[in-house]
């Protein structure tokens, strides 16, 4: 992905999973902290490709954030990105499945 010259406005919000649902994307940067109106989230920038939220999105994805407080950020994802040079790599290049369970619990595989 080629950085991008100018960016005004906010980027698009991926909408939420409900339990028992699923996601397909990849990610386009770092977690990054951010307060929001219900407090400190992790942002992610990603690349969507399928979505139950969002039908008709084409086979090419669409760019959003990932705003969450699920704790697989924090307790795998960010110690894995500061100490694997591969799963770094890996997290960049891989597809993921990002799955709601039915407690609402989150889990990534990739």
């Amino acid at each position: 992905m080629s950085e991008k010259k100018y960016s005004f406005g906010s980027a698009s919000r991926m909408k939420a999973l409900e339990p028992g649902q699923e996601a397909t994307l990849k990610f386009l940067g770092d977690p990054k902290t951010v307060e929001t109106e219900y407090g400190e989230k992790y942002s992610i920038p990603i690349h969507l490709y399928q979505h139950p939220s969002y039908p008709s999105l084409s086979s090419d994805g669409m760019e959003l954030v990932w705003e969450t407080k699920a704790q697989v950020i924090e307790k795998d994802l960010l110690p894995l990105l500061k100490d694997s040079k591969e799963f770094r790599k890996d997290y960049l290049e891989h597809y993921w499945t990002l799955r709601v369970d039915d407690g609402g619990s989150y889990r990534l595989e990739g």
